[in-house]
Order: structure tokens, then C-alpha cells, then sequence
């Protein structure tokens, strides 16, 4: 109350005196606004303000011909919106224009008592070039001082995000013109401060269509609420950069936009939602920065998932999700769209996964990551049937709010899980080889020596068995060509020989040939990887 009481001590002697001031200018543009006779008409002028609002003004121009018919017509707007004057002569009259800011349409017209489309200028037609000049002069003037009286006679709250909240939920309402009725109703969304969701209703007579947005104030681009005015509508149209705008009709969700549009009932009210707009943007952008947490660790990171990734229902699609909660995880995502159902697992260490984006398609929201250097290290499974390894994985967001903590939550658990991988020894790799059922692979010490390996590969098909072996010294192996290989189904250790020379004796089929490249086939990319590790430290021990 009692900052109220002084906001009125403030603003009112301001507003009276920039009243005072408007008026005075007023009247002097009213005394140069009158009839002009022409040639073959009469133009009858007639300019008035309205007394509580002086910069709310009125043109009436009637037209009468020689022969008696006239027409009238009827300019209402906001001079605080108008913008620039201009003074013109022709052989058959004198006039001065008078232009809206921008060229917005925030005139009024109404032509034989019937509203036509806003317009953005009006002309009044003066006698001579003396009075054409004061018009200019005292049109200028009263347009700098409807500009001060009006925007002192504006009280939208303060820079404070419920306030705003609350203003816009009470000035957002029921807007009507001749053919159309818009009922519209703005609420608060659920728990966070900085949503909102606008139920609208529009009926043109002769349907009715329902849509209801939720959205963030705080996604909405800076400066963004743009006043637009087309034919008799006047609207508030606000923008983001994504399609984080939840649109549905009655029990159907009709996707995700970027644009949100209230009605309002004039130029002047929607000037004003527009500001009212322009100012909680920034105050919801950080609302919103401030509420979704900044993870530090895979453990924090874990703790979102288990609350933020969960089945999702989309009008007749529904998607069901589980996910274990390690850095070496299965994820089992179930689809079902259009009467298809498709089962998919997805095996994985996260610390592999990088480059995570949000991508929000008409009816579902994802979040795809691919693995470091687009290597193939997702084992992918498709109705129980083992698929291709795969290099990208999606994960399914249920709105945008699950996707916002998701998109700070797996980032961080992918930092968190990165780590120097644990060699093994000999025995362990040559027991993950032997693991393998096609092709059967044996991997031996040559003569007990550690540095010297021989491997048996025997593959077979339903045509023939193939039996491979290859004997070769760790030192010809270059420690930094060894690396994880994956061909379709296929996970394997690759290493080659220094300069890729042709090192290893290979005897396939009982044939002897040189190669310079060695592969042992494991299980997993878990084993892969470790395997990995382990070639590499026991070739590092081995010196020719």
C-alpha cells in the first residue's frame, strides 16, 4: 500500500501536467482543423479529444458533392502512436499527413458507419499554406506530448516476473469485433514461474476452433513481441528460436511451434500487452536459467535421468523407456506408432557418447547423441534380433522441461564416465578370444614367450571352414595402430605392424603368406575396448 501511495504521489503530477500540456497543443490543432470548400465539394473537418484521455483523438471528414450526397468518414487512434508530418500542396488543395510509427495500421476507420480495415494515415486538408504550417507545427507538438501523457498514463508493474505474471492473466481476456468473437484466458503452467499456458477459443460465425499453447516466457527471443495488425485484427504475436511452444486442441496435441499470438481488442491495448511482454522475457529468461541445475556429476546426472526419463503417451503413440543407471548401460526403448510396435536395446558406455542435441519433430521431442569420432561402438538390438553396430543413439523426452534437465543431466554423466580404461594380461585376452563361437580362435604363446603370439581362427559358414593362422612378435606391432574394430555385427581388436609392413607369417588353409594386420574378434565393446588397453601395454613390454 504504501508503495502505491507514492507511486501516486509520483506519477500523477507528471501525468496531470503532460495532460495540460497535450491539451494546449490539442486545442490549437482543433482551430486550424475545418471546413474546406474545393472545387466541386465540401470538406467538413471536425477534430475532438477525449477529456479523461486527451491523446485518444477523433477526425470527422464529411464530403458533400454539388449535388448534395456525402459521405463520412470517421479516424479514431492513439496520437502517442503516430509518428511523422508532413506538409503537401497540389494545383487543388493543401493538406497535412499525418503517419503512424512504423506504418503500423493503428488507425481506426470507419467509412458510412461501417469499421473498415485499420489504417496508418490520415489527411486533413487545410485552407492555405499559413495554416497548413500551424497544423504541422501544433500536430508535432501534441504528438510529443501524447507521447508523454500516454506512456505516463500506462502502469504495468514493476521488473518483477509474478507481478507481470498476474497483470498479463487479468488483461488477457475476451476480444470481439464484427465477424469475430476471441475468448482467450492466460494461466500459470504447472509448477515453474516462468510458464504459462493460453487457452483460445475463435468464432467467426461460422465455426470454432480451439488451441491451447504452453510454453515458457523464458524461451521467447529478446525484443520479440511484435504488434501486427492485418484487415480489423489486432494481435500480439511473440516468437522463439526453437519449437518449444506445446500446441494441442481439445484432447489432441497438435505439436510443438515457435510462436504464440494473443488478441487485442485495439492498437493501444495491444501496444500495451506488447510491452508487458517485453519486459517478463528477460525476467523468465532468468527465472528459467536459474531453476535448471547445472550438473557437476555422473551422480547428479543419474539422479535426473531416473526422474526425467520415462514412458511418454502421444495422442495414439506411446513410447515406453528403462534405462540402467551405470556407465556401461542398457537402454530399452519400446515404440509403438501406428499399431506398429518395434522393441530396440541399445548397449553402450555412456563415456563414449558426446555431441548431444535437442531436436523436437511435430509430435516427439529426442535428444541424439552419436559416440566420439563416429565410431560404431553401440551394439543395437531390433525385436530381439541382433542388428548392425550403430554410432548414434536417441533418447525420448516426454516435454520440453524433461528435455531441458536431460540436456544438462547426460552431458555430465558422459563426462563423468570418461576414464583411462584397465589393461589385462595375456591370460585375460587370450581367454575373451577363446569366448568367441565363430570363429573359434585360440591365442597362444610361441615357445612360452611372451613376445611372440600365435593365433588360430577358424571360421565356418554353411558352405566351408576356413582356418587362419597367424604368428607375429609383439615389437613389430606399432602400439599406436592398435584399435577397436567393428564391421556390421562384428566387434574386434585390429592391430598392424610398423610402416604396415608385411611382418606377420599367415598361413591360411595351409598356404603361407605375409600380412601386416591382426584381428582377434571378442563379445563386446566393453571387451573391445579393454582389450584395446591390453594389447597396447603388452606390446609396450616387448623390445626387439
Amino acid at each position: 500500500m504504501k508503495k502505491y501511495i507514492i507511486y501516486c504521489l509520483v506519477i500523477l503530477p507528471i501525468l496531470t501536467q503532460a495532460q495540460g500540456n497535450l491539451k494546449a497543443s490539442l486545442d490549437k490543432v482543433k482551430s486550424y482543423v475545418k471546413e474546406i470548400k474545393l472545387e466541386k465539394s465540401t470538406v467538413n473537418q471536425q477534430f475532438s479529444y477525449d477529456n479523461a484521455n486527451p491523446y485518444d483523438v477523433k477526425i470527422a471528414i464529411t464530403t458533400s458533392d454539388s449535388k448534395g450526397k456525402s459521405t463520412e468518414e470517421i479516424y479514431e487512434f492513439n496520437l502517442g502512436l503516430m509518428g511523422e508530418v508532413k506538409r503537401s500542396a497540389s494545383s487543388k488543395e493543401m493538406k497535412v499527413e499525418l503517419s503512424s510509427q512504423k506504418n503500423l495500421k493503428v488507425i481506426r476507420y470507419t467509412k458510412g458507419g461501417e469499421m473498415q480495415n485499420y489504417e496508418n494515415k490520415v489527411e486533413i486538408l487545410a485552407e492555405n499554406v499559413d495554416d497548413a504550417r500551424e497544423l504541422e507545427k501544433n500536430l508535432k507538438d501534441a504528438i510529443a506530448a501524447a507521447k508523454t501523457a500516454w506512456e505516463a498514463s500506462v502502469k504495468l508493474p514493476k521488473d518483477d516476473l509474478a507481478p507481470l505474471q498476474t497483470w498479463l492473466e487479468q488483461h488477457i481476456k475476451e476480444v470481439s469485433s464484427d465477424k469475430q468473437t476471441v475468448k482467450q484466458s492466460l494461466k500459470k503452467s504447472g509448477a515453474y514461474k516462468d510458464r504459462a499456458v493460453l487457452t483460445s477459443e475463435e468464432n467467426d460465425g461460422k465455426k470454432t476452433t480451439e488451441l491451447q499453447s504452453d510454453f515458457s516466457w523464458g524461451d521467447f527471443n529478446e525484443n520479440g513481441a511484435e504488434l501486427k495488425i492485418s484487415g480489423k485484427e489486432v494481435t500480439v504475436s511473440v516468437k522463439s528460436k526453437n519449437d518449444y511452444v506445446r500446441t494441442q486442441q481439445g484432447s489432441v496435441m497438435k505439436g510443438y511451434d515457435d510462436e504464440v499470438k494473443f488478441a487485442a481488442a485495439n492498437p493501444t491495448e495491444g501496444t500495451i500487452l506488447q510491452m508487458a511482454i517485453q519486459k517478463i522475457i528477460p525476467l523468465a529468461k532468468k527465472e528459467l536459467q536459474n531453476r535448471v541445475p547445472k550438473v557437476a556429476t555422473k551422480e547428479e546426472g543419474f539422479k535426473i535421468l531416473k526422474d526425467r526419463l520415462k514412458d511418454v503417451k502421444v495422442n495414439e503413440s506411446g513410447y515406453r523407456q528403462k534405462i540402467e543407471l551405470a556407465c556401461m548401460t542398457t537402454y530399452n526403448l519400446k515404440s509403438e506408432v501406428k499399431g506398429k510396435t518395434v522393441e530396440e536395446t541399445f548397449k553402450f558406455n555412456f563415456g563414449d557418447l558426446t555431441d548431444f542435441k535437442l531436436s523436437v519433430s511435430k509430435e516427439v521431442i529426442r535428444i541424439a547423441s552419436k559416440v566420439q569420432d563416429s565410431k560404431k561402438f553401440i551394439q543395437v538390438t531390433k525385436d530381439g534380433a541382433l542388428q548392425n553396430y550403430d554410432n548414434s543413439v536417441e533418447f525420448i523426452a516426454g516435454d520440453i522441461e524433461d528435455a531441458r534437465y536431460q540436456m544438462e543431466a547426460l552431458p555430465a554423466i558422459a563426462k563423468g564416465c570418461k576414464g583411462n580404461v584397465a589393461a589385462g594380461d595375456f591370460t585375460w585376452l587370450a581367454g575373451k578370444v577363446k569366448s568367441i563361437e565363430n570363429p573359434k580362435q585360440e591365442l597362444v604363446l610361441q615357445d612360452g614367450d611372451k613376445c611372440k603370439w600365435k593365433l588360430t581362427s577358424t571360421a565356418s559358414d554353411s558352405k566351408k571352414t576356413v582356418e587362419t593362422v597367424l604368428e607375429f612378435n609383439l615389437y613389430d606391432i606399432d602400439p599406436n595402430k592398435i584399435e577397436v574394430d567393428v564391421s556390421g555385427k562384428t566387434v574386434g581388436i585390429m592391430g598392424n605392424t610398423i610402416n604396415k609392413e608385411k611382418f606377420i607369417k599367415q598361413t591360411k588353409d595351409g598356404k603361407p603368406t605375409f600380412a601386416s594386420e591382426v584381428n582377434l574378434v571378442v563379445n563386446t565393446i566393453e571387451d573391445a575396448q579393454k582389450g584395446v588397453a591390453t594389447f597396447k601395454a603388452l606390446v609396450g613390454g616387448c623390445k626387439k
